[in-house]
């Protein structure tokens, strides 16, 4: 689980290091200045999905482009029961006030032990143009992360490390599924995990966007909510 044998894959991610033209071609068209989002601010949704992604044994959907569908607004049903136990550095109870560009979703239910970021997505940009206002739910990896080109150039553009957006939801996400491991656990030591942060992987391939046969809409009002919990950016 290391990342040197990680790194061998055909898939291979670079790092935030690399000039913004080798990135662009990976991202969507579109002018970076245009981004709407309060970077103050990055929320952790754990949502059960409306229906499972996987029917009578078919993946099929796990290689689909997931829209996630808020049109309907409000929150999602409320599941208290399913609430993982918070501590004081992040809020459970609070109120809902949407999906902003750059926070995580996170699906248990898509967990099935290939990796601690199986059921994780990112919230991408919301897009009238590329998906009819809806919002793209982006891969980040199973085993490790692989930030999505366009968070990477989102925190670039605020000037903001992807460190200080997401080391304390991501440490939150895995004590959400019990504790038993950090990101210094994950990586296989500090020493690695502090190279990880200096050098993010970035993603070099996104999900390509295709028919209308290839997404799948998913729509908010009939996810359940399980928790949110939010976390202060520090530049």
């Amino acid at each position: 689980r290391n990342r040197k044998a990680r790194k061998q894959r055909d898939l291979r991610p670079t790092s935030l290091g690399s000039t913004v033209s080798e990135i662009t071609a990976f991202a969507h068209t579109r002018t970076m200045t245009e981004c709407a989002v309060d970077i103050g601010t990055v929320r952790l949704h754990v949502l059960k999905l409306f229906e499972p992604a996987v029917v009578d044994g078919n993946y099929d959907r796990f290689h689909m482009l997931w829209l996630l569908d808020d049109s309907k607004g409000g929150p999602p049903k409320t599941d208290k029961s399913s609430a993982a136990t918070t501590d004081d550095t992040c809020s459970s109870t609070e109120e809902w006030k949407g999906i902003s560009f750059g926070d995580l979703l996170y699906f248990p239910e898509l967990q099935s032990g290939g990796g601690e970021f199986e059921g994780l997505r990112f919230a991408g940009e919301r897009s009238d143009e590329l998906f009819d206002g809806k919002i793209p739910l982006l891969k980040p990896g199973i085993e490790s992360i692989e930030f999505p080109p366009d968070i990477a150039f989102m925190a670039d553009k605020k000037e903001i490390s992807l460190r200080n957006l997401y080391e304390k939801p991501l440490e939150a996400l895995l004590e959400i599924q019990g504790g038993r491991m950090s990101l210094v656990d994950v990586y296989g030591g500090s020493d690695v995990l502090e190279e990880f942060w200096a050098k993010p992987d970035i993603m070099r391939r996104r999900t390509p966007l295709a028919s209308e046969d290839d997404k799948w809409i998913i729509p908010l009002s009939e996810c359940t909510l399980i928790e949110t919990r939010s976390f202060d950016i520090e530049k």
